[in-house]
Order: C-alpha cells, then structure tokens, then sequence
C-alpha cells in the first residue's frame, strides 16, 4: 500500500500490539452503520470493555445508516465500507478495520472442497449474463489447475515483504474435480445502502470494465448495468449482512458477497477461491487481503484507500474492502473525544489481534499505516 501515493506502507502483522492505557472513568459510545464489522465488534465488546473501560452500543444498520448518523450527529462514531460523500466539515474517514469480501455459494452439497471462478465470470454472474450453475464459463473456471500460492511462515505468523504483502515461498499445483448442476443461479444481493455493495460494485467495475459499466454506488440494484427488476425469479435482496447470509443459506443454487464472518457461521455456504489478474487462485482470508492492501493507495488526507483492482500481484484477493470510522474533528466535550480516540485505535491495533474469526487484517501501531492512523486519531478533539 501507498500513503499518497509515495510511501509503501508495511503492515508489520508479527509485530507486538501496544495496550492503549484504560480509561479513568468509563465512557458509553454509541455507533451505527455498517454491518461488516457487527459481529468483529461483538465479539471484541468484552476485551474492549475490559481494557479500557468504556462501552460501545452498535445498531448496525448498514453504510449510508451510518454515514446520516454521523452526519446528523445521532451517534458518536458512524461506521462505513465506502466514502461519505455528504461529511459535513469537520467529519473525516480512519480506516478502522481491512477485510476481504467472500464470495459465497450454496450448491446443496457437503463436499468439502471449494469451488473455483475468475474474476470475469464472476462479473457476468452477478450481472446476470451466466444464469446456470452448468455454464461453459463457470465449468471451466471449475475443472482449471489451480496455482496456489504457498506463505513463507514464520513463529507461526507469514513472513511479510516490505510492501506489506505476504512473501510467496511457492506454489501449490492441484486440479478439483467439479460437476456442476444443471440448476439455475439465485444471486442474492444487499437491499438499499451497502457498503460492502460499494467495495463489490467498484471490484467488479475495475476488474471487468466491459460488463460493468455503470457508475458505482451503494447500491448494487442501481449499479448493476443489468435491470435486476426484470430478473426478480433470479436476484433476490436481503437486509444486512447477516440477512444476506442467511437468505443464501437456505436458497438452493445461490450466490451472494457478504464478509467471510458470516459464511462460516453458516454451515450450508462455502468461499469460493479466485482466479485474480495474475492467474493465481486465491483465498478470501487475511493473507489474501493483505496482498491486495500492499499494492492499494492510502491518503492521510482523507483517510480513504484506493484500491487497485488492475495489479497484477500474485497473491492479492481481488475483493477487498476497509471499513471506516467516520468521526468528528470536535466533539465539544473533551472526555467523548478521548473515548472515541481510544475506541477507533482499539478497534485497529487489538481487536484484530484478539478476534481472529472475521478476518480483519491485524495492523500494528509501528507500521506505517498505524502511524498514519494514529495521525488521524490526533485530529479528534
């Protein structure tokens, strides 16, 4: 990764976490927004709570919930998977959390194997162009020798090259053999304001031009260069990320995008693996997620990253996605400014140590990325 297009960053995963010193009187935050991070922040309520002292209530809700939340000045910190367009002066992005988005399928089996597709046909599925689970695209992607990439490992934790990428010791060869149904794709979408619909949209858009050529947005019905409203047998929408697992969980020969968090939590989808522009086959975990986060661009002006979707880098997970706490530059009151300092920096430096389920990418405050959010984490007062 890039700070302003100059420096590469060096996420330092191996690296030890500082401990941010607890509070001396508690604080109650209150936060809503996007769903990405729901169940990573839950789950890390209890360390949280602990370490610092002070809580945190999240109502979710999605990206543009929170974007008008923090906007409106309803909650204290407005979590966000895409720009906030709207920010008033005085509102500004950190990059709290980078994650890769699955791809996940239900294909009514329990074989243990992962289903293999390139990003091309990816784009056509989801555009709606490739509407059987037996199209020649998708046999294809399936039944092609995988080239997976083998991580130099070390104390446990991949060796990291300066970039912050992952280092590739080798690569694995190996063919799966598929058959795939003669059954045709349910695609299940996000309904309204998403910014994992955001970071989805803008992959497909960068990685195939050619089929996604409409402005991108929250909005996956609106993106898509494909009327979805003719489709409906086809596509169907769910609320929240939890909502959109669970629809494909129980629909038979379906698709969707939705955080790796909530595909394990539900034992009728599996991740697909994705052949990238370099030819690899990757996975939708942190070293993945990693390799692409080397090769993105970060502004300590804005706070946001830019993702690079024509990279050629081996290992990088093509659909990657940072979520964003959006946060005031004054708050009024000196003591809500210091907890939203300490929950921003705990949710970046420890949380991703301590849950490792979601597949947050952990950042250290030594990297240069953490020192760029640390810089960002000054300007709330």
């Amino acid at each position: 990764m890039r700070i302003s297009n100059i420096t590469k960053v060096a996420i330092l995963a191996t690296a030890a976490v500082v401990a941010i010193a607890p509070s001396a009187v508690a604080y109650d935050l209150t936060s809503s927004g996007a769903t990405s991070v729901s169940t990573f922040l839950e789950k890390c309520k209890v360390n949280y709570q602990a370490d610092t002292k002070d809580t945190l209530s999240h109502a979710g809700g999605g990206s543009t919930t929170g974007k008008t939340a923090i906007n409106t000045g309803t909650k204290d910190i407005g979590f966000s998977d895409s720009a906030n367009g709207t920010a008033p002066a005085g509102v500004f992005h950190i990059p709290a959390a980078v994650w890769p988005i699955g791809i996940a399928y239900n294909l009514n089996t329990s074989a243990n194997k992962q289903l293999q597709l390139s990003v091309g046909t990816l784009a056509k599925i989801f555009a709606g162009t490739i509407t059987m689970w037996n199209d020649p695209a998708i046999v294809a992607d399936a039944q092609a020798v995988r080239s997976i990439p083998i991580y130099e490992v070390k104390n446990g934790k991949p060796v990291l090259n300066a970039d912050g990428s992952p280092k590739v010791k080798s690569y694995r060869t190996l063919t799966v053999p598929f058959t795939m149904p003669a059954k045709p794709i349910t695609v299940i979408y996000r309904s309204g304001g998403s910014g994992t619909s955001n970071n989805f949209v803008a992959a497909l858009t960068g990685l195939a031009p050619t089929v996604w050529t409409k402005a991108v947005s929250d909005n996956f019905a609106t993106s898509n260069p494909t009327d979805i409203s003719k489709k409906a047998g086809s596509f169907q929408a769910a609320t929240g990320s939890d909502g959109v697992a669970a629809l494909a969980a129980r629909t038979k020969y379906s698709i969707t995008y939705v955080e790796t968090g909530f595909i394990t939590a539900n034992k009728a989808l599996k991740a697909a693996v994705v052949i990238n522009n370099a030819g690899k086959t990757t996975s939708p975990d942190v070293t993945g997620a990693q390799a692409s986060f080397a090769v993105a661009d970060f502004s300590e002006t804005t706070g946001l990253v830019t993702w690079n979707y024509k990279t050629t880098a081996p290992a990088a997970y093509p659909f990657t996605a940072a979520t964003y706490a959006m946060v005031k530059s004054n708050y009024g009151k000196a003591d809500l400014a210091a907890a939203v300092k300490r929950q921003v920096e705990y949710m970046a430096f420890d949380c991703s140590t301590k849950v490792t389920t979601e597949g947050m990418i952990p950042v250290s405050k030594t990297s240069d990325l953490g020192k760029a959010i640390l810089k960002l984490t000054a300007k709330i007062a």
